[in-house]
C-alpha cells in the first residue's frame, strides 16, 4: 500500500539583492504566477517568479513468481479460487523455505485483513 500526500508544507527564502534581507514565503504565500513585492526592509520591488514541483512516483514492481508459486496458484485455481484470489494467498504466505504443499496449504488457511 501507498502513503498519500496529506499535506506539504513549504518555506522558500527569498534574499533582497538591495538589502541583502532574506524574507521567507510560506504555503499559500508562495506565487502561483509572476508577482512583485516589496521588500519588507528597503521597500525594494521585487518580483518573485512561481515555484512549481512534480513529484514522480515510480510504477510499482510486479512481484515475480518462481515455480512452485506459480503451481501452488494453478491448484488454488483448481480448487476454485479465482486466479487473483490465488496470486493473493500465495503471494501473502510466500517463502522460500516452504515447499510446494506447505505453501498450498498456508494459502488456502490465509484470512486477509481488512
Amino acid at each position: 500500500m501507498r502513503a498519500k500526500i496529506a499535506r506539504v508544507q513549504l518555506d522558500i527564502d527569498y534574499l533582497c539583492p538591495n538589502c541583502y534581507l532574506h524574507f521567507r514565503l510560506t504555503n499559500s504565500e508562495i506565487p502561483r504566477k509572476y508577482i512583485n513585492k516589496n521588500c519588507p526592509a528597503c521597500a525594494e520591488l521585487l518580483g518573485i517568479s512561481p515555484i512549481s514541483l512534480e513529484i514522480e512516483l515510480p510504477e510499482p514492481e510486479q512481484p515475480v513468481d518462481n515455480e512452485d508459486s506459480l503451481r501452488a496458484i494453478k491448484a488454488l485455481q483448481a480448487q476454485g479460487y479465482s486466479k487473483k484470489e490465488a496470486q493473493i494467498r500465495v503471494r501473502a504466505v510466500h517463502r522460500d523455505s516452504l515447499g510446494i504443499s506447505e505453501l498450498i496449504r498456508e494459502a488456502i488457511s490465509y484470512e486477509q485483513s481488512t
